[in-house]
């Protein structure tokens, strides 16, 4: 029903408040989810900032005293364990006493050591505390004869010395190396057991005994050079040599076994050293090898003796078969050559003329050993056609022949010789005919 005229009509009810539209971000919480991740933002920027100051201050305050092992990541390295210990020095009055002198009395040991020298030495203990620097023959990085780089230096297959180098057979002689006094047989007895301060010349063995390394060298010599089958019975070492030429000045006898790597188990006495190869001269002529050692040096060409630069002083009923008593020198000395090297004490002998030529083989054989004490040996070799052999010609330079060569020496090793050979007065002549080597002949 409608309103009575004249009066207004009652006013609607009031709408209610409009709100505003809520967003998405709004309906899904956003804004607590916003606050609660800068929250946990700061409370990780906290916890970065302590730790990396725990850290810093930790590593500030290192013991100084610690020291790293090597272990995982080389030496001091990130990864090395650290261990809290400080090095202690070895007494210094103990490292400077005189060692005592080493013998052997069992009669059943492989090896007996000779009296020792007095190694009573101010120098010792500082090279004991320091770790020192190896300068022994064969090992490491030196060699240890006289004031140069010595006899020998490297290691392994990159070993040189003045008795050979280790690999490269066919470049030159090729060396082996046995000791008399042992059997091949590591398990059966030794065959010559060393009484220091006894027997023949104080070395330890008796007159029989060394004439049993006599006759083992005569074994050499029946066998035409084969050493492997006239030496079978006696111990053999491993290791093989190629050598240049024969140029070793005076030195201990110990040094052979050095080069050889059986220096453990050999003493310094009673050993042969054999270099044999199949050589060709650069040129036709008449050759003839010159030389001498202490104690042993024999030569053969094609099975047959052409020189014995062997010393003969020693005493006794063995001197009567001593080496290769039946040759004889048969040509006449160089005038103006030297008669003796000034760092040994043999004479050098001038051997037979051989004709060689660059067409044909020739196969030689020289044998080295020593009965103790000091060593040394040197060979040269001369030919007719040579300037000192004319009738105005002048001696060779220096008066010293050209070394025998087999090969042309490297840097490396004529470096060797001329040190060795300096250290002692002596200088090798390398400018003489310079043979090639061709097949090894060794039968094993």
């Amino acid at each position: 029903m409608s309103a009575p005229q004249g009066e207004k009509p009652a006013r609607a009810a009031e709408a209610p408040l409009a709100r505003s539209p809520r967003t998405l971000w709004q309906r899904t919480g956003g804004e607590g989810l916003a606050l609660s991740v800068l929250l946990h933002i700061l409370l990780v920027l906290v916890a970065v900032i302590w730790v990396v100051s725990t850290v810093t201050d930790r590593a500030g305050k290192k013991d100084p005293n610690n020291f790293a092992t090597g272990a995982g990541g080389g030496s001091g390295g990130p990864k090395a364990k650290e261990f809290k210990t400080k090095a202690v020095p070895k007494n210094l009055k103990s490292l400077a006493k005189t060692n005592a002198r080493i013998t052997s009395k069992s009669a059943n040991s492989a090896m007996a050591i000779s009296s020792l020298p007095s190694m009573s030495n101010p120098l010792l203990p500082a090279g004991a505390i320091g770790g020192g620097s190896s300068k022994g023959f064969g090992g490491g990085s030196g060699g240890g004869i006289g004031a140069g780089m010595g006899v020998g230096r490297g290691s392994g297959k990159n070993f040189v010395s003045l008795f050979g180098g280790r690999g490269g057979y066919g470049s030159g002689l090729r060396g082996e190396f046995w000791d008399v006094k042992r059997p091949k047989d590591p398990k059966k007895p030794p065959l010559i057991v060393l009484e220091p301060g006894k027997g023949h010349g104080g070395y330890g063995y008796t007159e029989p005994e060394i004439t049993e390394y006599f006759r083992a060298i005569r074994g050499i010599i029946n066998a035409r050079g084969n050493a492997g089958m006239a030496l079978d019975k006696y111990f053999h070492a491993d290791t093989v040599l190629s050598a240049n030429g024969i140029f070793q000045p005076n030195m201990p006898a110990s040094e052979a076994p050095k080069a050889f790597g059986v220096e453990k188990v050999v003493g310094p006495v009673l050993w042969l050293g054999v270099y044999r190869a199949r050589i060709r001269a650069p040129f036709a002529d008449q050759f003839r090898f010159v030389g001498g050692c202490d104690n042993v040096l024999v030569i053969l060409v094609n099975g047959k003796i052409v020189l014995d630069g062997s010393l003969r002083y020693l005493p006794g009923a063995s001197a009567r078969s001593y080496y290769a008593a039946d040759w004889k020198p048969s040509t006449e000395p160089v005038k103006g050559a030297v008669v003796r090297p000034s760092t040994n004490n043999f004479p050098l002998v001038y051997g037979d003329w051989v004709r060689m030529d660059p067409s044909s083989d020739t196969e030689i054989t020289i044998i080295l050993g020593e009965s103790g004490g000091a060593y040394g040996a040197f060979v040269a070799i001369d030919y007719k056609s040579a300037p000192w052999h004319k009738s105005d010609g002048s001696p060779p330079p220096g008066g010293i022949l050209p070394l025998f060569l087999v090969g042309k020496p490297d840097k490396e090793v004529q470096d060797l010789m001329i040190k060795a050979g300096e250290a002692q007065g002596l200088k090798p002549n390398l400018t003489g005919p310079i043979f090639t080597a061709g097949k090894v002949t060794v039968a094993r």
